[in-house]
């Protein structure tokens, strides 16, 4: 397997207490895609948030014509451009010029039998291609010129998986890298150039950039971008925009047997989003996220992320998600915070899957959309599943499911309550996100584990982060959590729990639920 196909593989899960992993996820670790499985059955609060709040605008159907998802970026040169026309919903006729390529372009595996009739210019007509091994040969290093078809729709009826390609009623939903034929991407600034003819009744939404020269449903992106590429979607979709702080997402929904009407898929969005706005204080460093809402199948709602060329999150609603249910339902808040942090990679996808899982919770505990008491509960039921087993190398190097997910979470915990203490609660983990999102780094952006230590410990005067990756995650270090919960105050009892006001960090305990209002 390719690095590109590895990276397009990875799925990042967070399961509820008790719940056993999907049988693939060892195999899907190793790369950047993102898999949450939201269980209908936690006990969450159902609360709203505050009164008063800004609620979205109307869902509205999209007109063909919608503007990317990212702000325009700076000229460069353009290596390879792509023509794209959507023709009976479901093929797409796609003509490429290269500037230069390796001899030969490629498509995923799994996708490779979908790609019909290619041809490269030469002379006056067009010559055919033969497929060889997986790839087409393009005898045109000095440039050429490409044309083909890819049968999108077969593709996603045979897939029905977002990363490579899925089909809700007429949208379908692939990431460009499953149906842009390209050559090896170079290393230097090169960009591709797409323009998206979606249909006198479709519609496309990409998370790519918009072109800098206002052309409609024209897009860049840099060529390297193209493996990792986040999700693209044509066809009926109905779209808005949903404020978060100051930033945006852009919404696109597939209606095709939605358990929900427009407003709830919105309101449902707009929730989720706003929590995680509140938590970085009204600015996301996402400056816009393309998220795509489909009905799924089975009792857990599912959530994929990949970024390259822009954060792009794919949500598969529950077959029990409705209007009452939403607002227990996580996923979408959990998508949002990977979407706004650094992409560590694999190796250190416990830092990564442990913020999402403990943040997503105080996010939406802090605008009243989960209790206390049910915070608490979740963590009491969760931690355990994160400790060290016999053999145990520490979080850099056992990449089980219960490691990962939970243990990564129970470094975040440790991190916040750490910091809270050492500093008298001036200092936590929020401080962390925030010198890291202030950077602007985004799942778009690839960074390693010592500028994570350093920005954080930078930002709190301490050096609890690198002193805690030496103890938990460089070692198979472990954390007394009874001791620790006893110490914040908190003790199970039945489905829920009691506190100790009295206890030693109780104050810090409440601080990191604490409601905040702006």
């Amino acid at each position: 397997m390719s690095d590109a196909e590895l990276r397009r593989g990875q799925r990042r899960a967070r399961m509820p207490a008790g719940q056993a992993p999907e049988p693939h996820l060892d195999r899907r670790l190793a790369a950047r895609l993102l898999l949450v499985s939201a269980g209908f059955v936690l006990s969450c609060s159902t609360s709203k948030l505050t009164p008063g709040a800004a609620g979205p605008t109307a869902l509205r159907s999209a007109p063909a014509l919608v503007s990317s998802v990212r702000p325009p970026v700076h000229e460069r040169g353009i290596s390879w451009r792509y023509e794209v026309n959507v023709e009976a919903g479901r093929e797409l006729a796609v003509e490429a010029t290269f500037e230069g390529n390796d001899g030969a372009l490629h498509a995923p595996d799994e996708v490779a039998r979908f790609v019909r009739k290619v041809e490269v210019a030469g002379g006056s007509g067009w010559a055919s291609v033969a497929e060889a091994g997986g790839s087409w040969p393009a005898p045109c290093k000095a440039g050429c010129r490409v044309r083909y078809r890819f049968a999108l729709g077969e593709a996603a009826d045979a897939a029905q998986e977002p990363e490579t390609a899925l089909a809700a009623g007429d949208v379908l939903i692939a990431p460009a890298s499953t149906w842009l034929l390209h050559p090896e991407a170079s290393t230097d600034d090169s960009q591709l150039e797409l323009h998206v003819e979606p249909g006198p009744h479709g519609h496309f939404l990409t998370a790519f950039h918009a072109a800098p020269d206002g052309h409609a449903n024209t897009y860049r992106a840099a060529t390297s971008a193209l493996d990792d590429a986040g999700f693209a979607a044509f066809g009926g979709l109905q779209v808005a925009e949903v404020p978060a702080g100051d930033t945006t997402v852009l919404l696109g929904v597939a209606p095709h047997k939605l358990g929900l009407t427009e407003a709830q898929a919105k309101a449902w969005v707009a929730a989720s989003a706003g929590a995680v706005a509140n938590y970085y204080r009204g600015h996301l460093p996402a400056r816009r996220t393309l998220l795509l809402l489909t009905q799924g199948s089975g009792r857990n709602t599912h959530g994929e992320t990949l970024s390259g060329g822009g954060p792009a999150i794919v949500v598969r609603a529950s077959e029990l998600v409705n209007a009452n249910t939403t607002s227990t339902d996580w996923v979408v808040t959990h998508e949002l915070f990977h979407a706004n942090f650094p992409d560590v990679g694999p190796q250190h996808a416990w830092l990564s899957e442990g913020l999402a899982t403990y943040l997503e919770p105080i996010a939406r505990a802090r605008v009243g959309l989960v209790s206390e008491p049910t915070y608490w509960r979740d963590l009491i039921d969760g931690l355990p599943q994160g400790l060290p087993a016999a053999g145990d190398q520490g979080l850099e190097h056992t990449r089980t499911w219960g490691r990962t997910y939970w243990g990564g979470a129970l470094f975040c915990l440790m991190a916040d309550v750490t910091l809270r203490e050492r500093t008298g609660n001036r200092y936590s983990l929020d401080d962390v996100l925030l010198a890291i999102g202030k950077t602007g780094a985004t799942d778009e952006t690839s960074w390693n584990i010592q500028q994570v230590l350093d920005v954080g410990d930078r930002a709190t005067n301490t050096r609890v982060l690198h002193e805690l990756y030496e103890a938990l995650a460089q070692k198979p270090g472990t954390v007394d959590l009874s001791g620790l919960f006893g110490r914040l105050g908190v003790r199970a009892r039945g489905g829920t729990v009691v506190f100790d006001d009295s206890a030693p960090l109780a104050k810090i305990r409440r601080s990191i639920t604490a409601v905040t209002t702006d």
